[in-house]
């Protein structure tokens, strides 16, 4: 078991591919509602020069964006913004999203802890520790807002507050992680150039999904 500690010292932006599903904009909101300090920003027709600039603008150097695939939320990118901005070389495929209705709102809170029990969670955290420059930690969180990552049925995240571990906000199965030049699993790479057609579909705002 393993503490993964970020303090969200800047705002995150938090976005979705063009003409996303009712869920992935839901989902979306969620994930700004219980993440410290995050924002989402709806895509509409905004280019993704125009979402970096807002990133710069909020002093962020990160964009989060959630894909569409079909008819629910697919994959999650991640933009690098700086002077010019970049598609990061990573990629978190979801499998199943459940979006309760919640009242406890994470985004009060100023320290996210990431906690993760079992082999592939703990592969999972230190591919987000590395991704990000997150801290480690052996010690149970007591307090805060905790993302709980499990394997032992699947890959999955819930968030929590602690004390108490109330699940607040979205609940997620991960189907897969990793770089997209030589991906983290046979999944990863078998579906790599899938992968590379969601990027481009993006930019030319062509992400296809049914209407709710």
């Amino acid at each position: 078991m393993v503490l993964v500690q970020l303090n969200i010292g800047k705002v995150m932006l938090i976005t979705t591919s063009r003409r996303p599903c009712h869920l992935t904009r839901i989902l979306s909101r969620e994930l700004a509602r219980v993440l410290p300090r995050s924002v989402y920003i709806p895509r509409g027709a905004k280019t993704i020069e125009k979402i970096t600039s807002l990133a710069r603008e909020l002093g962020q150097n990160r964009v989060i964006i959630v894909n569409s695939t079909l008819d629910k939320p697919g994959e999650v990118r991640f933009l690098e913004v700086g002077e010019v901005w970049r598609w990061a070389d990573a990629s978190v495929r979801l499998g199943e999203v459940k979006v309760p209705r919640r009242a406890v709102r994470g985004s009060d809170i100023n320290v996210v802890k990431i906690f993760a029990v079992g082999a592939e969670a703990l592969e999972f955290a230190e591919w987000v520790e590395k991704f990000l420059g997150l801290g480690r930690s052996d010690v149970l969180p007591d307090s805060g807002l905790v993302i709980f990552i499990t394997s032992r049925d699947g890959l999955k995240i819930q968030f929590r507050i602690m004390p108490g571990a109330q699940v607040v906000g979205p609940e997620l199965a991960i189907a897969s992680f990793g770089n997209l030049s030589g991906g983290r699993s046979a999944e990863m790479r078998g579906n790599d150039g899938q992968s590379r057609k969601s990027q481009r579909d993006d930019k030319a705002g062509v992400q296809k999904c049914s209407r709710s």
